[in-house]
């Protein structure tokens, strides 16, 4: 099997108790089987807490969203007991992705995680794409899937390459590049683009937007709040270097799932959206792009409420996107 990833996947490391954030405040950590299995045989009274602050195949959270086993200084109890190999599944592959096509595996580094961010904004990219990747030959068994299926896996992949290399475009401004990218998305996903009118409204649905599912917790309330309060025209402290490597990120982790759903033009959108609504966002530029990570990425049902909307609101047509770009 194929492993594809960016150049600085290899370079991450969790930066434990030198993070200004936690992954472990503010998510339920589900067990998997072969972890609970393992904690059921811990012994000592290490092994009791263990088992008291499990309940429904998950660690029962502490006030505040915490996990029962972060200790004041930011690093993990149970590390320091009985070792990182006990780390359930979540816990040891978190913030990391993976997505498997067939014999191809891809994985990256979300960018609800602060250091993945940072590696993310310092990376170099090349002539042909804003990041750089790396592939190697891995022992993991391939997805079985038929051969049209590969097919159209393949083609997706060319039109990804294909939007990479858009935005390494440097001859034109990277609005301009967006323009294009969008126009491309529209050619190949085959939908018939009508044209609809801006307004007041339409700034009105794109803040709207986020204000639609459960809220990630307290940091993004006031975060939307304040986003809110100084409305749509606002200083960025982004350069356009950023936002090419953001844009091309997203549509690495995003881009190819086109290929269950069919909804190609979605994800290029759901790419300049977050791209335009995070330089909106107070706050340093890890900070905001991880905030809005953690309220849109990590949420199923409002990563469906984007992709209902980008389908069937006219406020986030092709036509609007390009207008908003244009401004």
């Amino acid at each position: 099997m194929l492993l594809r990833v960016p150049a600085f996947y290899d370079s991450f490391h969790c930066i434990a108790g030198k993070c200004t954030d936690t992954c472990c405040i503010g998510w339920e950590i589900d067990i998997d089987p072969a972890s609970a299995k393992r904690y059921a045989k811990v012994k000592g009274d290490f092994g009791e807490k263990l088992r008291q602050n499990i309940e429904d195949g998950h660690f029962k959270l502490l006030p505040g969203d915490r996990c029962p086993f972060l200790m004041r200084d930011g690093l993990c109890d149970m590390i320091c007991h009985i070792g990182e190999d006990y780390l359930c599944d979540i816990c040891r592959e978190h913030p990391r992705f993976v997505e498997v096509y067939g014999d191809i595996m891809e994985k990256g580094i979300g960018l609800c995680c602060e250091e993945g961010v940072r590696l993310l904004l310092e990376c170099k990219g090349s002539a042909t794409s804003p990041i750089a990747f790396v592939e190697r030959e891995i022992d993991d068994v391939p997805d079985d899937i038929p051969d049209d299926a590969i097919e159209a896996r393949d083609a997706i992949f060319e039109e990804r390459e294909h939007l990479f290399a858009i935005l390494a475009d440097h001859s034109k401004p990277l609005n301009a590049r967006l323009i294009k990218l969008l126009d491309y998305a529209v050619e190949t996903s085959g939908i018939e683009i009508k044209e609809s009118d801006i307004s007041n409204n339409i700034y009105q649905s794109w803040f709207g937007i986020l204000g639609k599912g459960e809220s990630y917790g307290p940091a993004w309330d006031n975060a939307y709040k304040e986003l809110k309060e100084r409305g749509w025209q606002t200083k960025t402290i982004f350069t356009d270097s950023d936002g090419e490597k953001i844009i091309a990120y997203l549509l690495f982790r995003y881009y190819e799932k086109s290929l269950f759903d069919g909804n190609s033009l979605t994800k290029v959108e759901f790419a300049i959206y977050f791209w335009i609504m995070v330089q909106k966002i107070q706050g340093t530029k890890i900070d905001a792009i991880k905030l809005l990570s953690k309220q849109t990425e990590y949420s199923e049902e409002i990563m469906e409420i984007f992709e209902q909307e980008f389908m069937e609101n006219p406020a986030f047509s092709p036509t609007n996107f390009k207008r908003i770009l244009a401004e």
